[in-house]
């Protein structure tokens, strides 16, 4: 067996008895008085002309092997169609039979034929052979000694297949295996566009599309003055359109090539299979041009050319992947010449049709002649016909920009047009980072509120109850005491508090004075504290008694919360005015892939939270703040709440970290807005919280806990890292058994993918998440790096979020 035979008996034997992958089929329709005894003739001439054709194939033994029949038989099965019945659907029933008959080669011949009766002189001969047994090429020689043989036309003898085996145990395999091996190294991994968890193959959908005429001089053109072919020049641009469905930029494609060597002798008029399928590398940097590609393709090609007959299987070993692929490209050199075949005497063969399908999700075959033509075989469940021609359409724009400047960069190629632009704009929401809005400061919409609702709860913790008003007073009062020590806009002041409404009360008086706070959570250890306290380098510290002593280090300012002399400071604003560029906090990244940075946002940027609130929650919210400091929970529910006029309900940490104790708070306290991250919500109970609305964010979401919390219930999953001020984008109701994604953009913020040039990637394509909007102002203590780029006009930021599907922002997770 050759080594693509092996892979299709492997094939074979992995997949269900329905199966038709890999049945090649040809229906024609002939007109005329046909003879059925001359037909089994001829079948009986080209059955013993090619028994390889009609092997079975035997798993018995160490290896695999075809068993040839010393006495093949071709016997072509008759059909009477029902002239009562539709004759297209008896057909079709008739042709899937056929190619559902070859798919066991172990136990029946894989090539059959049948002659379908329908109507007066009016016949489809039926040709199904499962692809084991013969590649494209050997299918119109087989065809011609068919008709010659009924003619009763002397063939020629027949090439043995035999004599191709020979020719191919002679190869030096070692010397092929040292070439893939070399032309793999360094691979960064497989290319695969499928989950590779997906062990079903799905229904199969075709497309076709012309390449105009235009373009596909250009391509000829291209290929003369690169020196190269037109089928390297469609690699280049296949290789292209992998990079953009994936996100790489080492791509790796299978290639399906003829094996007929020119040293044996009739190769090319033998019947058999005598094709192998071999993987194709394309590398793209952010500098290749057209050019450079096409030379990278060529060289690889004469390179490997004397070792394309090595298995596939032996292949992906030695690149030490079990898939290198799972996409085909096929330039197709042997269409069946129609006109050859369209009369024999007084029969006339009036039209036929193709049919083969293999398992590869996305198949893209070049078909040349009078016209260039794409055709696209396809998994419809992971792609839709419309995003099919979309993909193609990329391909043909692409090809004809590549063939007009092949000195050009590829990462400089802008294939979406302005219709698709618009589109991904609209998605992203770009309409918000032109819009003029108006800026603000959180002291300014605090103050609005308590002219408001002066006497409306704004924070509970535990049996202390604060009003708006007796909150801004506080805070009015702590904020004159920073200011007469100096403290305001362009400073920091440190917060080392327990979840308190203290704590509150003084991060907001540090945003009167036009200062930023660093809330440090008094959990966290000593060094940690020590590291943030040093690199901030805060003015100030507020604490208490009990923790100031931790702080023996700090040669800075130490301001007691307690201080009763605070209260003598009068109830009013203090005299200055913050700006809505002043930083408002500062808080710190986990660290997790180096040193923790300093995130700064702004006054302005944190007003974002009230204008942004999802509208699916309660007219009247109540809020819990039961997340760490350190995490910018906290700073989605403590101004969230407030600044919506909301009120705040703070869970001491005790309460938090027993699930059940905090389910009865939260009942206790009519909370009607949860925030958690998926994993804590999957800890907590929601009985008794049938009106309370869940948050989720911080990390993936399981959609078992979706399945928990979301019959009757809100629950929203957000998305967004420390840099765009806690969130960017919030799904819209999930719904039990269904997907988790990241929704679409608030309304402060927008959204882009853009692939590793920074281009934006369209629906369906992988990329990275840009975010825009309320960002942050900068790192602290950071090294410089390249996080802010303008993508057609827009500011926009790296996310970190990598290898992300746009889907439209629906299903982006």
């Amino acid at each position: 067996m050759t080594p693509l035979q092996q892979g299709l008996f492997f094939h074979s034997r992995t997949t269900d008895r329905g199966d038709d992958v890999y049945a090649v089929q040809l229906d024609i329709a002939i007109a005329g008085p046909l003879n059925r005894q001359r037909l089994q003739g001829a079948l009986d001439t080209v059955a013993g002309r090619h028994p390889h054709l009609l092997a079975r194939f035997d798993d018995q033994f160490e290896q695999p092997v075809q068993v040839i029949p010393a006495d093949p038989e071709l016997r072509c099965r008759y059909v009477e169609l029902d002239p009562g019945a539709d004759i297209d659907t008896q057909v079709d029933r008739i042709c899937a039979e056929e190619r559902a008959a070859v798919h066991s080669i172990t136990e029946d011949p894989p090539l059959r034929a049948a002659l379908i009766h329908t109507a007066a002189d009016r016949y489809r001969f039926v040709l199904t052979s499962h692809h084991i047994v013969m590649d494209g090429w050997s299918m119109p020689i087989l065809l011609g000694e068919i008709f010659a043989g009924y003619r009763g036309q002397r063939l020629p003898a027949p090439v043995p297949y035999r004599r191709f085996l020979a020719w191919l145990a002679e190869r030096d395999h070692q010397a092929a295996r040292t070439a893939w091996r070399d032309a793999l190294a360094g691979l960064d991994g497989p290319t695969l566009i499928a989950p590779p968890d997906r062990l079903h193959i799905g229904r199969r959908g075709v497309e076709s599309f012309p390449v105009s005429a235009e373009i596909a001089e250009a391509i000829t053109e291209l290929a003369r003055a690169c020196n190269t072919t037109a089928n390297i020049v469609l690699q280049a641009a296949y290789a292209q359109l992998l990079t953009w469905l994936t996100g790489q930029h080492d791509v790796v494609f299978g290639a399906v090539v003829s094996a007929r060597p020119t040293d044996v002798i009739g190769a090319e008029s033998m019947v058999g299979l005598l094709i192998n399928t071999v993987p194709v590398r394309a590398r793209i940097t952010a500098t290749t041009t057209t050019a450079d590609l096409l030379a990278q393709l060529q060289r690889a090609h004469v390179e490997l050319l004397e070792h394309q007959h090595l298995a596939l299987t032996e292949i992906h070993r030695l690149a030490g992947h079990q898939h290198l692929f799972d996409t085909l490209f096929v330039y197709e050199n042997y269409p069946i010449d129609t006109a050859a075949l369209s009369t024999h005497g007084d029969l006339a063969i009036t039209g036929f049709s193709g049919r083969e399908y293999n398992h590869y999700p996305l198949t893209v075959q070049a078909q040349p002649g009078q016209e260039l033509r794409l055709r696209v075989e396809y998994d419809t469940d992971l792609f839709t016909a419309a995003e099919i021609t979309t993909l193609i359409d990329r391909m043909i724009r692409g090809l004809g920009v590549m063939a007009t400047d092949p000195a050009r960069r590829l990462s400089t190629l802008n294939l979406l047009d302005d219709a698709e632009h618009a589109r991904l704009h609209t998605i992203g929401n770009r309409e918000v980072l032109d819009r003029p809005t108006e800026r603000v400061t959180v002291p300014d919409l605090f103050g609005a509120l308590v002219a408001q609702t002066p006497d409306a709860v704004a924070v509970v913790c535990g049996n202390e109850t604060w009003t708006f008003r007796q909150l801004d007073d506080a805070a009015n009062r702590l904020a004159h005491a920073l200011s007469e020590l100096g403290i305001g806009s362009g400073q920091c002041v440190a917060l080392l508090l327990e979840r308190s409404a203290r704590a509150v009360v003084a991060m907001l008086a540090t945003l009167k004075t036009g200062a930023a706070y660093l809330a440090v959570d008094p959990v966290l250890p000593d060094p940690r504290i020590a590291f943030l306290l040093t690199d901030a380098a805060p003015s100030a510290v507020i604490s208490n008694t009990e923790l100031a002593s931790r702080l023996g280090y700090f040669t800075g300012t130490l301001i007691d919360v307690d201080d009763p002399r605070i209260a003598d400071n009068p109830p009013t604003s203090p005299a200055v005015t913050p700006d809505p560029d002043d930083i408002a906090y500062l808080i710190y990244t986990s660290g997790t892939t180096g040193t923790p940075k300093g995130v700064a946002i702004s006054q302005d940027n944190l007003a974002h939270l009230a204008a942004s609130m999802p509208a699916h929650l309660p007219a009247r919210q109540v809020w819990t703040q039961c997340h760490s400091y350190a995490f910018d929970f906290s700073v989605w529910e403590i101004w969230a709440a407030l600044l919506s006029g909301n009120r705040l309900v703070v869970v001491p940490d005790e309460v938090v970290s027993a699930p059940e104790e905090f389910r009865r708070l939260l009942v206790a306290e009519h909370v009607n807005v949860l925030t958690q991250t998926p994993s804590a919500a999957g800890a907590l109970s929601p009985e008794g919280l049938d009106s309370t609305a869940l948050l989720l964010g911080g990390e993936p979401c399981p959609a078992d806990v979706v399945d928990r919390w979301a019959r009757d219930r809100v629950v929203i999953n957000a998305y967004g890292p420390t840099e765009i001020t806690v969130y960017a984008a919030m799904s819209a109701p999930l719904s039990p058994g269904s997907a988790v994604p990241i929704g679409a953009p608030v309304a402060t913020a927008a959204v882009f993918v853009l692939d590793g040039w920074l281009r934006p990637v369209p629906v369906g394509v992988v990329g990275e998440l840009y975010g825009g909007g309320p960002g942050c102002r900068g790192r602290l203590s950071a090294p410089p790096r390249i996080d802010r780029i303008s993508v057609r006009g827009v500011s926009v930021r790296a996310t970190g979020a990598a290898d992300v599907p746009h889907r439209g922002f629906g299903a982006l997770g």
